[in-house]
């Protein structure tokens, strides 16, 4: 078989005034030229946890670089009940002390070459998403464990009370995951709290659905006797958080996390890429730590 451009030559001097052939082509001759590819709109993120930490806990904003707030740390009385006319009335006392927390600064960025930038319009919300995800991830640890040393925030972990076990404690396994938050949640009730989150690693979450037995027992949004539990792997296995988080606690945001995208920083410019940083800032306070239950289980 002739080439294609033999063949339109050929007709060329056939029949001069036409425009338009039909020419034959191999399959070789097909595979010879080259292809477009069209660019799928999408691009598939890693694995994602729903985030549900700081729904938990009563939103604020702040303008300065930290917070002060007054905690209360007692309150003791003579026991309060009906007196005779001229008796002496029953003395309240509360003491309170003033708690200063810093806010703190969590970023994170990523590079790129600036073709990619260019070619996929879908990176720039992309990236926004999995930068803002990574934050989150970063604000739930920090939330959950943050050691209170600088640059960490204070977290709930750190200042919840140790929770008592069950009176008689369950064989490890599943039984003791369900054992041990209701202590916590027991525990809050005794102080005067009222549980309004409960905070479980994922492996423990499966654990405490073998014990749960019926698949409809499971709820979504998952919830244990009505409190919403919040599944975090930022919570160590083995451990659990009960509170009543809001109006207990309070985040305090400064900045609001945020994406921003800079093409001449270090040496982008030359080597033609894009840094993409992502940061946000906030302050945690919690006004009772009474208010936060903390405890263990067995798992085996």
């Amino acid at each position: 078989m002739t080439t294609p451009g033999r063949q339109i030559t050929d007709m060329l001097i056939e029949r001069p005034e036409r425009r338009r052939f039909e020419i034959a082509l191999d399959r070789k001759a097909i595979l010879s030229y080259p292809s477009t590819a069209e660019t799928v709109g999408r691009v598939i993120p890693g694995p994602t946890l729903p985030l549900r930490m700081r729904s938990l806990i009563a939103p604020g904003t702040t303008t300065g670089s930290g917070i002060l707030y007054v905690r209360e740390t007692s309150f003791t009385s003579s026991p309060i009940k009906p007196i005779n006319p001229g008796a002496l009335k029953p003395a309240a006392n509360l003491s309170y002390d003033v708690q200063q927390q810093p806010v703190i600064t969590i970023p994170a960025y990523m590079k790129l070459p600036d073709q990619y930038w260019e070619d996929f319009t879908m990176l720039e919300s992309w990236m926004d998403t999995r930068l803002l995800y990574g934050l989150a991830m970063a604000e739930e640890n920090q939330l959950l464990n943050g050691d209170g040393t600088a640059p960490n925030l204070q977290g709930f972990m750190l200042v919840a009370i140790t929770a008592p076990g069950p009176v008689t404690p369950p064989a490890p396994g599943a039984g003791a995951v369900l054992a041990g938050v209701a202590s916590g949640v027991a525990a809050l009730y005794g102080r005067g709290y009222a549980a309004t989150g409960v905070v479980l690693n994922p492996n423990d979450f499966g654990v405490m659905l073998m014990a749960l037995g019926s698949p409809e027992l499971v709820t979504t949004p998952v919830s244990l006797w009505g409190i919403p539990v919040v599944i975090s792997s930022a919570m160590a296995s083995g451990n659990y958080l009960v509170g009543q988080f809001d109006p207990y606690s309070q985040i305090f945001d400064r900045e609001e996390a945020g994406v921003e995208i800079a093409t001449e920083n270090e040496d982008d410019f030359v080597k033609n890429l894009v840094t993409v940083r992502a940061e946000e800032r906030l302050a945690l306070a919690i006004y009772q730590p009474a208010a936060f239950a903390k405890g263990t289980f067995l798992l085996s």
